[in-house]
């Protein structure tokens, strides 16, 4: 017989996060996780790549884990990166 247990419709949630310091670069990282309070069930980061990046978030290869990029408010924030993107050139007919 088929398993007839209603879904549980995730209306609560817990969390779980761990702060990283990684020696001798000065940067940190905020890891995670939600569940849903009910029944247990890990909750998933949508539209991230994996991997770890210490300039933006990503998540783990099962998208479970956000690893985001922390500092703290004190310190000047300088990007890692700029970017330029040239302007569309109109044209003649």
């Amino acid at each position: 017989m088929a398993d007839t247990k209603p879904l549980c419709p995730h209306e609560s949630f817990y969390g779980n996060f761990n702060i990283n310091r990684f020696e001798d670069t000065g940067r940190f990282s905020a890891d995670i996780t939600i569940k849903c309070a009910t029944c247990g069930e890990p909750f998933r980061f949508l539209g991230l790549a994996a991997g770890l990046d210490f300039d933006k978030p990503m998540v783990s290869i099962d998208g479970l884990e956000l690893r985001a990029p922390i500092q703290p408010q004190g310190e000047p924030q300088l990007l890692g990166h700029a970017t330029f993107v040239m302007p569309s050139i109109p044209v003649r007919n």
